[in-house]
């Protein structure tokens, strides 16, 4: 039997707005330390983004210990940063899955986009949870076998 995201998510993340001030989330995300990815959500409440720890390790670098590591960020990148403001201005587009998925669909978005966890939303592309790496591997079936 197939497991579904509904199985091994959890309630516990961190939800934006998009018109949050960085810093605010930033130390939401080193206050809490439950959760390493921030959910951004527009006035309806619907997912729009997401804030990964590299964007904001990034941000961190850059505007709190006025780092920049070349050849890493592009000068482009760097005016980019240290000019943004809310978190909109950082956020990437969201990839989520939806509590009745295969466990796999999470899997893939993990790999594919090298995030650790994946919001879960609700018909109405609302965040209620996330998936983690730490319950995708907790709950595997190591059952296999080479050959099979």
């Amino acid at each position: 039997m197939k497991k579904t995201v509904e199985n091994l998510m959890t309630s516990d993340f961190i939800k934006a707005c998009e018109d949050e001030q960085i810093y605010e989330v930033v130390s939401r995300v080193a206050a809490i330390k439950s959760s390493l990815l921030v959910c951004v959500v527009d006035k309806a409440g619907k997912i729009t983004g997401v804030v990964t720890p590299r964007e904001i390790l990034k941000a961190v670098e850059i505007c709190g210990y006025e780092g920049v590591k070349k050849p890493l960020f592009s000068e482009r990148e760097v005016a980019h940063i240290m000019t943004s403001r809310y978190v909109k201005d950082i956020m990437s587009e969201p990839e989520f899955v939806k509590s009745g998925d295969d466990v796999q669909k999470a899997i893939d978005i993990m790999i594919d986009r090298r995030f650790y966890e994946v919001p879960v939303v609700d018909e109405a592309l609302k965040p209620i949870g996330l998936i983690n790496y730490f319950a995708v591997i907790s709950n595997a079936d190591w059952r296999c076998e080479a050959g099979q």
